[in-house]
């Protein structure tokens, strides 16, 4: 797999995605946590651009009056119609709402490269 050089780690900002442009493919890389995400900024739904949404924790419930919050799952939440899909694997979180593709995304001696 080809390597792209994404940037230096510093321009990788806790919480928030920067943009790049790989080819013909926008994708975002972003860090929660200390753990970098790579993904491609399209939401299968309706093609919404995937990285202007909201990361965030998941939220869980077991039943009615429940509720939960992982903060150790980085969760985006498409911008447009609110779908959410997980950074690790890009698995959509409720059933039928697919999946986002995810890139490997690695740090190395300061700076940030895609394997793509």
């Amino acid at each position: 797999m080809p390597a792209h050089l994404i940037g230096p780690s510093e321009e990788i900002v806790e919480g928030r995605f920067k943009i790049v442009e790989m080819g013909k493919r926008s994708v975002g890389v972003t860090r929660l946590r200390g753990v970098l995400y790579a993904v491609l900024n399209y939401c299968p739904h309706a093609g919404a651009p995937i990285c202007h949404g909201h990361l965030t924790g998941l939220v869980t419930s077991d039943g009615p009056g429940q509720g939960g919050y992982d903060a150790a799952r980085a969760i985006v939440r498409c911008p447009w119609h609110h779908w959410e899909f997980d950074l690790a694997d890009g698995r959509g979180i409720c059933a039928g709402t697919g999946r986002i593709k995810t890139y490997p995304v690695r740090e190395a001696e300061g700076q940030v490269w895609i394997d793509a």
